[in-house]
């Protein structure tokens, strides 16, 4: 049967609808050529992506629908073939890589925090205690100050 559709289609005959022409091209994004797995098989010009690019376009023409033909190649060659990994390996392939950058953020400002807070400022502590004796002082001529006058 696929080979018959193939053979139509080398003819002419049978050319995809446009929405079909846009399931064979989503497809072509989503799946990784098998030979290197370093691009999808729309770009990719080895004999597997063209083979694949074939077999897309029959799977496509005979009916099968996107998620039938992502399993399919799932099936064969794993979740690699994705180019964007579906289910537990998707949150794995996203999820792990921002939990870290959190965790790193959050353990770098708890650090910052730490040292600031752990650092002493002697200079700020000695001018504090200048302007508390000044005051003092200050306060001690005032009252001094009152006494005489009254």
């Amino acid at each position: 049967m696929v080979s018959l559709i193939a053979t139509f289609l080398m003819a002419g005959v049978l050319a995809p609808t446009p929405e079909q022409a846009e399931t064979i091209a989503t497809l072509e994004d989503r799946l990784m050529a098998p030979c290197c797995y370093s691009q999808t098989i729309r770009v990719h010009m080895s004999t597997e992506a063209a083979q694949m690019r074939d077999e897309v376009t029959n799977m496509v023409l005979a009916g099968k629908s996107e998620k039938e033909i992502v399993n399919y190649y799932r099936a064969k060659y794993g979740e690699t073939i994705l180019v964007v990994p579906d289910g537990m390996a998707g949150r794995f392939v996203y999820g792990i890589p921002i939990c870290a950058f959190l965790l790193a953020s959050g353990l770098l400002v708890v650090g910052i925090v730490r040292t600031t807070r752990s650092c002493s400022f002697p200079h700020l502590e000695r001018s504090a205690t200048a302007a508390n004796a000044i005051d003092a002082n200050l306060i001690a001529r005032i009252r001094e100050d009152l006494r005489e006058d009254h």
